[in-house]
């Protein structure tokens, strides 16, 4: 887990001048490939603005630690008096929503604004109460499956981390849905509830049915799936497709490169560094979930000869998404 925060002397508030990014860890220990670039981004603004940056980190190889950690390091900012919180919900652990609420709870007796990173930690369309500054997961998964829908793909199986986070879930929930909009037998879809590298359990879902296309939770999790097909004897994509989200660096370093959801990582840094600045100013705003535009980037591994985009093409990727909800008493 890392944290980074800022302070700004310059400007009056009615707590202390300390502005804090939370960002809790996978099980791999360090921040996945796809948050540097927005950690990097917000430092820039926090110098920009006159904020100074502050970092802390928790991993371990308990899911209990890390949250009790994650819980302890909240009270040390409180007692910081930090002005106001960016926070990457923590994932892969049983109960995720009650330690969720368990460790913004501590922010939310202090009366610290809390803004969300990425994704909130409850699946659409129920919400935290919380503003969320990330891509609309479900349109992004159902971009997805029509793209491989448009291949002539029809059997397509979801691999996802046990214990994922709700992006993830909400990626899957939108490939289902466009394979059932587009009339496509649903019976062939299937999850796969697995780590991308558990090649017997892989090898135990391709002897049950066997897909024409994985759609992997991020490109993390599909760059391992491909190693695994590879040592199973599959190959990407003649025998079997496959799809990430995120576009992070190694998805055109692969080969065959990956057909992936490119995520604007510099804007959701910047409006969640803005959203959680005018919460500060009026802690009375209502609650927002802030959807960016995203992109889906068609590269070989779908099939595909050479890399295209298909930004614009479906209308709810292309346009910026703003859904407010008053606060919600379920704060906690």
């Amino acid at each position: 887990m890392s944290v980074e925060g800022f302070s700004n002397s310059q400007q009056r508030r009615r707590r202390g001048s300390t502005l804090n990014i939370y960002h809790l860890s996978s099980i791999t220990y360090h921040l996945s490939p796809f948050f540097p670039p927005i950690v990097s981004e917000i430092s820039r603004l926090a110098q920009k603005e006159g904020y100074t940056l502050l970092f802390g980190d928790v991993s371990s190889r308990s899911a209990d630690q890390r949250a009790r950690a994650a819980k302890r390091l909240a009270k040390d900012f409180v007692l910081q008096n930090v002005a106001g919180v960016l926070y990457q919900p923590v994932e892969l652990v049983d109960d995720v929503e009650r330690i969720n609420r368990d460790i913004l709870s501590v922010f939310s007796r202090a009366n610290i604004p809390v803004v969300m990173l990425d994704n909130d930690f409850t699946v659409a369309p129920r919400r935290s109460g919380y503003d969320v500054i990330g891509i609309d997961n479900v349109s992004a998964g159902m971009a997805v499956a029509e793209h491989l829908l448009s291949t002539g793909v029809r059997k397509i199986h979801f691999q996802s981390r046990p214990r994922c986070s709700a992006s993830v879930i909400d990626r899957r929930n939108g490939v289902f849905l466009a394979l059932s909009a587009a009339g496509a037998p649903v019976r062939h879809f299937r999850d796969l509830k697995a780590e991308p590298d558990d090649v017997a359990a892989i090898k135990a879902q391709l002897r049950r049915t066997r897909p024409e296309a994985f759609v992997c939770g991020n490109d993390a999790a599909a760059v391992k799936m491909k190693i695994s097909l590879e040592t199973l004897g599959y190959r990407v994509p003649d025998d079997v497709r496959l799809v990430g989200f995120d576009d992070v660096k190694y998805a055109k370093i692969v080969t065959p490169q990956l057909t992936t959801v490119r995520q604007p990582c510099e804007k959701i840094a910047e409006v969640a560094f803005r959203r959680l600045l005018a919460r500060i100013v009026d802690p009375s705003l209502q609650t927002c979930f802030i959807a960016l535009p995203c992109e889906l980037v068609v590269r070989a591994s779908s099939g595909m000869v050479a890399e295209r985009s298909l930004e614009g093409t479906q209308n709810r990727m292309a346009k910026k998404n703003v859904m407010c909800q008053s606060l919600r008493k379920d704060r906690t």
